[in-house]
């Protein structure tokens, strides 16, 4: 089974984020896809993918239900070929609790994503410990974005070293480290070798033409095999065919390379 473990909800006649288009010009020197959610899967078909994660995205002040409403919408046209992550504001306290659970029990969503610089805060800020709560009780994995995210966000927030406390204090929820923390790659590293429960997956950053070989692929390999994920990052990294040639191009044994492509995913979500 082959597993994008890291594409967005945001399709042609979408809204688009303001800055989605200027990050995928600075790092890939072209606007980000504009596909049609069907053009998406023809897209996955081409490529091998059995199955893409979406990964909504939430804002401080935006109404999360909302936001994994509409993913869960997308969901329901191709249910064996789409998992949904949900989001949330850790800023509304219990609300973000309540939005957690109504996004896994009734949505059925298979996991929950975050942006520190979405809503200011850091990840091992009190605010967000209540849904840590609530995400190790549910059982399901959690997704960080790491490393730095839309061009005019403070990059600070995005620091994966603060999760080592998050990990240590909830050492039953499944932790993801989104780009691989990108520049912080060894960081990454440190909190994956560190940690039972943290992964990372490769999307945007790790796989780009032009910072794959700064990553210690044979150090991964060695020492974190079970725990890497492969991702494109859709719409503003690379396309899924780009992304599963990547990964097959990597200098690292076939074995590896499967696990990459979706052994680990499927492990990690139970499938």
């Amino acid at each position: 089974m082959i597993i994008d473990a890291h594409a967005h909800p945001v399709f042609a006649g979408m809204p688009f984020h303001p800055g989605i288009h200027h990050l995928s010009q600075a790092y890939y020197s072209r606007k980000a896809l504009e596909w049609t959610l069907s053009e998406f899967v023809k897209e996955m078909d081409r490529a091998g993918i059995d199955k893409a994660i979406l990964l909504t995205a939430c804002w401080k002040g935006q109404p999360a239900r909302q936001r994994n409403e509409a993913t869960a919408e997308l969901l329901s046209r191709y249910p064996e070929r789409l998992i949904g992550f949900a989001s949330f504001d850790p800023n509304t306290g219990g609300e973000a609790v309540t939005e957690i659970e109504y996004a896994i029990k009734g949505l059925a969503f298979a996991g929950v994503k975050t942006i520190a610089q979405n809503v200011d805060l850091f990840y091992n800020d009190p605010l967000y410990y209540p849904v840590y709560e609530k995400v190790q009780e549910l059982g399901v994995p959690i997704l960080f974005h790491t490393g730095p995210s839309f061009l005019e966000t403070r990059t600070k927030f995005g620091n994966p070293t603060v999760l080592d406390d998050v990990a240590l204090d909830f050492p039953e929820m499944k932790i993801i480290l989104a780009h691989m923390a990108m520049q912080g790659y060894m960081e990454a590293h440190s909190l994956l070798v560190r940690h039972r429960n943290v992964y990372a997956d490769l999307s945007f950053w790790p796989l780009h033409p032009s910072y794959h070989h700064l990553i210690p692929w044979s150090l991964l390999e060695e020492t974190v095999p079970e725990k890497i994920l492969m991702g494109s990052d859709f719409p503003v990294g690379t396309t899924p065919s780009e992304t599963v040639q990547a990964v097959k191009s990597l200098p690292v044994s076939e074995k590896f390379k499967e696990q990459i492509l979706g052994k680990n995913a499927a492990k990690l979500l139970g499938l």
